[in-house]
Parts: structure tokens; C-alpha cells; sequence
């Protein structure tokens, strides 16, 4: 057993007891683990920092794609920007008025991972959907030649830091205005 520790400021710091390490690897864009942990199970952990687990995945992924999809009176066509462990996507694709979900994650590796180790997040991308459309590339080059086109997006990203970090500036906020549709409605996961 060993511990990983995630630095989440500089006065708190969240360590959690690891007994096995499943897989660790690097991508070209982040240093990529899962490993299995005594409080949350399974857990996706990139550049040292929890994404997610098995445990309370279900919070996180609920709120960013329920609230958005709930609230706009009929949201047909979703971009996911990241999302790469495939429960956004999962959960966006239970509304029944979605005809077409667009994933876009930069790190092909994720998805490859999280389809292997965490196949319970990931199911909708095991399953595949005739609405589920999931592109490996970049989600900002996407969304700067995008316009009046969704309904919701969903940026789903890692903090802003590394691949990340350009999906939290003023010109990326600007394409996603554009991108959207008059009614349309913006969420980020923003730490």
C-alpha cells in the first residue's frame, strides 16, 4: 500500500491510500494512472490529480450534463469538449430529445484507458450510439470555426493547467458565444 496525494491549494491536500497501481502510462499531453484506492475504488488520475472514481462518479456527472439539459427547453445537438472518461457522454445521451452528442478529447489515450479500466464510466463509449459522435483532436481548434450550432456545451476539462489550460481563457469564452445557439447553454467544470 502507498499513498497518492493530490495538492488541491496550498493549505489543503487530499491524500488517499492506494493498493494497487493498474495502469500507468504517458500520453504526448499528461502523465495518465488508474489506480485502485481504499475509499473510492477505482480511480482516473492524471498529472497526479483525481479525476474520478468509481465511488462518486456518478455526482459529478450527473450535475454537469442533467442541469444544462433539464433547463434548456429542448436541447437536440451537444458538444462535450474533454469528457475523455466517457460519463458525460453517458449521461447526456439519456435525454431523450438529444439527436446528435459530439465529443471532443485531445488525449486518445484517456478514452483508451478509462474503456479498459473503468468500463462502467465509460459505457456509453464501449457501446457506441448512432448519436454519439467521439473525435480525438483539439476542442478549441473545433470550436473556433464553430457557429450557431448547439444547444449545450459541455466543457468537461482537467484544471487549467496543461492541455487544459486554454479552454479557460477569454478567446476560447468568445468561440463557445459564437458556437452557440441563441437559447443555448454553456457549462464548464471550472475547480
Amino acid at each position: 500500500d502507498f499513498c497518492v496525494t493530490a495538492w488541491q491549494s496550498e493549505r489543503l491536500v487530499m491524500s488517499v491510500r492506494i493498493k494497487e497501481t493498474l495502469f500507468a502510462g504517458q500520453s504526448l499531453f499528461q502523465e495518465i494512472a488508474v489506480v485502485e484506492s481504499e475509499p473510492f475504488g477505482r480511480m482516473l488520475v492524471l498529472d497526479g490529480v483525481f479525476q474520478t472514481s468509481l465511488f462518486d462518479e456518478f455526482i459529478y456527472h450527473e450535475m454537469i450534463a442533467h442541469v444544462a439539459l433539464c433547463t434548456h427547453p429542448d436541447p437536440k445537438r451537444i458538444l462535450i469538449i474533454g469528457g475523455g472518461d466517457g460519463g458525460t457522454a453517458r449521461e447526456v445521451l439519456r435525454h431523450p430529445s438529444v439527436e446528435k452528442v459530439k465529443m471532443i478529447e485531445i488525449d486518445g489515450m484517456v478514452v483508451d484507458v478509462c474503456k479498459k479500466f473503468l468500463p462502467e464510466i465509460s459505457a456509453a463509449l464501449i457501446a457506441g450510439s448512432p448519436k454519439l459522435e467521439v473525435e480525438i483532436g483539439d476542442g478549441i481548434q473545433h470550436m473556433s470555426q464553430a457557429e450557431n450550432e448547439y444547444d449545450v456545451i459541455i466543457v468537461d476539462c482537467s484544471d487549467p493547467i496543461g492541455p487544459g489550460e486554454w479552454l479557460f481563457t477569454k478567446a476560447f469564452y468568445q468561440d463557445v458565444h459564437r458556437a452557440l445557439k441563441e437559447d443555448g447553454l454553456f457549462v464548464q467544470q471550472t475547480e
